[in-house]
């Protein structure tokens, strides 16, 4: 079977141990599918994630974030079977219906998206009370 090029090279990883603050490691082999790394000009934080493919309808996902000398990482492990996927942190589990699952993705999208607005709202109030002073 040939693979559509999408610009990453991918690569498969053996016994890889995600690290998680807010819940157990997670290990996997697998094939890393996608990465991105974003900085954040208001914060200062430095995002890393990674989205990990370990076969059997199994995807692992991975987040670092880090602020100066403070970081948070994230890992988590989602399986999907039928219309249901089961979300574990490597403590926790949740079995969520799929649609359940994209409706309150697509909640915090929003949220977020809404508090980006708000700070940049703040933002111009900042500098044209700076400009003003």
């Amino acid at each position: 079977m040939e693979r559509e090029s999408t610009g990453m090279e991918r690569h498969r990883v053996e016994n890889l141990d995600l690290p998680n603050d807010h819940g157990n490691k997670i290990r996997l082999t697998g094939e890393v599918v996608a990465e991105d790394m974003h900085f954040n000009d208001a914060t200062g934080m430095l995002t890393v994630e990674k989205l990990y493919d370990a076969g059997g309808g199994r995807l692992a996902y991975a987040a670092i974030s880090a602020v100066d000398d403070r970081r948070d990482r994230r890992a988590y492990v989602i399986e999907e079977k039928d219309d249901r996927c089961i979300v574990s942190n490597g403590s926790v589990a949740m079995d969520l219906n799929t649609s359940d699952l994209l409706h309150l993705l697509s909640l915090a999208v929003t949220e977020s998206e809404r508090n980006a607005v708000m700070e940049t709202r703040i933002e111009n109030i900042r500098r044209k009370l700076a400009a003003n002073a």
